[in-house]
């Protein structure tokens, strides 16, 4: 079994190995958050996406300025093999397919842990040892740091309004933008019908379930749901 793998060749962490499993859709980008974290001023806050269908790799430029280049080519989305080069902003990296015990950092939620259990190490969601609260937690955007707790009701309204129970200071977000809904053990999302929609993991949703590590995109506001 072959897994994908980006290769960084300059910057700060030249020759770093990132292994592209576990998951099915990585965001990459310089915010923190993003399953792939490349450190370089150049590259744009949330760059490209990576999709896995197996063994097949795809990238998809996110409407960044510079764009992303596979094989000194622009593409927008594009069928990725071993070898290519891809470049974010100045940043160069090789995509191979490598055996599934080749060492190297798991693209993740959690880049740069340095917990024992943390998924960058063993994949999945951080382990918890202890009581954890369901929370969806900003990552990304002017809101960036902000927590929302789910707990003590069962429906959270997310959107610009005054009486959201998150209010977001975000020009693209409407606002009555989506609500989180408690279900059982578990939270869905649902568009309240925004203008620019909500997407989750890469995907624009009309309703679905939240797992831990999920992404949601909201205007340019990037948030987390997960248990703190």
């Amino acid at each position: 079994m072959k897994t994908g793998c980006l290769i960084i060749h300059d910057g700060s962490e030249e020759e770093k190995r990132i292994l592209l499993k576990n998951l099915t859709i990585f965001e990459a980008g310089r915010a923190t958050g993003n399953h792939i974290c490349l450190k370089d001023e150049s590259v744009a806050p949330n760059h490209f996406r990576v999709f896995r269908n197996g063994q097949d790799y795809s990238i998809l430029d996110l409407g960044t300025r510079r764009g992303t280049l596979v094989n000194g080519e622009k593409v927008e989305k594009v069928n990725l093999q071993a070898g290519d080069v891809v470049r974010a902003g100045d940043l160069e990296m090789t995509f191979d397919l490598v055996d599934d015990e080749t060492p190297g950092r798991l693209a993740s939620s959690a880049p740069d842990s340095d917990e024992a259990d943390a998924q960058a190490i063993n994949g999945g969601v951080l382990t918890k040892t202890r009581a954890s609260v369901p929370t969806l937690i900003v990552i990304d955007g002017e809101d960036a740091g902000r927590r929302l707790p789910l707990v003590g009701k069962t429906q959270f309204r997310i959107g610009r309004s005054v009486t959201s129970d998150l209010k977001l200071v975000d020009g693209k977000i409407s606002r009555e933008h989506c609500l989180i809904e408690a279900v059982r053990d578990h939270h869905i999302v649902i568009d309240l019908e925004s203008a620019n929609g909500t997407i989750v993991n890469g995907e624009k949703v009309k309703k679905t379930v939240l797992r831990e590590g999920d992404f949601l995109r909201l205007g340019f506001t990037m948030l987390r749901y997960d248990r703190v």
